[in-house]
């Protein structure tokens, strides 16, 4: 059909006009303020993101949602100003992230951290909502003075990742597990003796050993005794999945026709070139040269990694056909793995998740991939191509029982190099 509005050819939508002309007409009349016949300039830029984006009809879905129609009609008649401040204080947290998103992908919004943000929220949640029964000032002073403090002052230095994110969740979470043990069993904080500490780490999961950070701090500032020890836990020995199972889940994984292919393209990464699944996430289009004749090039650190032709066809096809490109959200994405999420690349974790089921250890996985780079280059040159701390590394080497610490010439030809 043609529309008679843009004389496109397309499936009516309404009245006659396809969806596209729908979502103009929508949005025009959604942000233009009550006292003006014209969009408001400074929203010009999320009208032509949304009316520009290849399915329109996934735009109008989103429009019916109330919680978007109340902070986009609030924003056009001026009851919220357009801050950072108006989207986390929303009462539908989801809703105006995404469209806070939005805004910052549009320009409208300056950026800032989206995983500082989402922990500051947490914090406010964790500690109005969990029942805490004793020293809720010095559990609240340990989140923000430390772990927010901390968090803040990294983010300066460059957006955040998960891990830590993940960690201050869990040290705060456990603490609280701690102070609320002692409460159970007639003690108080600053009365804790060393036998109350070595019976709540035996008599519990090997989780309740991150509470050491906590411990340490109420120590440092007074709230427990001086002379407490708080045992570190044994660390684990790392798993080492056998590079033939590590070979055949990657075999079983690209011949499956229904594993999408940014799932097979991560999973050579990460049992071919050990990179971390967070580093996976966050490759950039910039990163990534290709030839050809199908070779990919990719930067993980210094110098460039080179992907064979027939490990390369899975990113060569991602890099034709990357998810999540037909939105406003990720028009313009950089980055080789696209998240829902309007500028961001995918969650890490959803990424782990996939991996996950199609039946790959992580660590295990990467550990064998690495010992494997390390078994034919010397560790300071798989760390220069690869990303790699030399440390980490040298000490993955030495799990091998190679000596290439004291090897004086690069062995055997670089070009080589998967």
């Amino acid at each position: 059909m043609t529309c008679t509005r843009c004389g496109d050819q397309d499936e009516p939508y309404r009245k006659g006009l396809c969806a596209r002309c729908c979502l103009t007409s929508d949005l025009n009349a959604l942000l233009t303020p009550p006292d003006s016949d014209a969009v408001a300039n400074e929203l010009r830029p999320l009208l032509d993101a949304l009316t520009g984006q290849d399915n329109p009809r996934s735009a109008i879905i989103w429009l019916r949602n109330p919680d978007v129609l109340d902070l986009l009609t609030g924003i056009t008649a001026g009851r919220y100003p357009i801050t950072h401040v108006t989207f986390a204080d929303h009462a539908s947290p989801r809703a105006a992230r995404h469209l806070r998103d939005l805004l910052v992908k549009c320009g409208i919004l300056t950026p800032y951290d989206r995983n500082l943000d989402r922990f500051t929220s947490w914090i406010d949640t964790k500690l109005a909502t969990t029942p805490i029964l004793q020293a809720h000032d010095v559990i609240a002073r340990f989140a923000t003075w430390n772990h927010l403090r901390k968090l803040r002052t990294r983010a300066e230095q460059g957006p955040l990742s998960e891990g830590p994110i993940l960690n201050a969740k869990q040290e705060i979470t456990v603490a609280i597990d701690f102070v609320n043990w002692l409460q159970r069993n007639g003690i108080e904080l600053a009365s804790t003796t060393q036998a109350d500490i070595d019976h709540w780490i035996t008599t519990g999961p090997s989780t309740r050993s991150t509470a050491m950070m906590f411990v340490k701090w109420c120590i440092r500032h007074q709230h427990l005794p001086a002379d407490l020890v708080f045992p570190r836990r044994q660390v684990r020995q790392s798993p080492i999945t056998d590079d033939r199972q590590r070979y055949a889940r990657l075999a079983e994984t690209l011949r499956r026709p229904d594993t999408p292919t940014w799932v097979k393209a991560a999973t050579v990464l990460l049992l071919i070139c050990a990179q971390p699944v967070t580093r996976i996430a966050a490759i950039r289009l910039e990163a990534i040269t290709h030839s050809d004749n199908g070779v990919i090039n990719i930067e993980f650190g210094e110098t460039p990694v080179k992907i064979p032709t027939t490990l390369a066809a899975p990113i060569t096809e991602l890099l034709r056909r990357r998810p999540h490109m037909k939105t406003a959200a990720n028009q313009t994405s950089a980055w080789l793995f696209p998240g829902r999420t309007p500028g961001q690349h995918v969650n890490p974790q959803a990424l782990m998740k996939h991996l996950r089921a199609n039946g790959i250890e992580l660590r295990g996985a990467r550990n064998s991939a690495m010992r494997e780079l390390l078994r034919d280059i010397p560790p300071a040159i798989v760390a220069d191509q690869f990303g790699f701390h030399p440390g980490t590394t040298e000490r993955h080497a030495l799990g091998t029982g190679t000596g290439w610490s004291a090897y004086p010439t690069l062995h055997g030809n670089q070009e080589d190099t998967p």
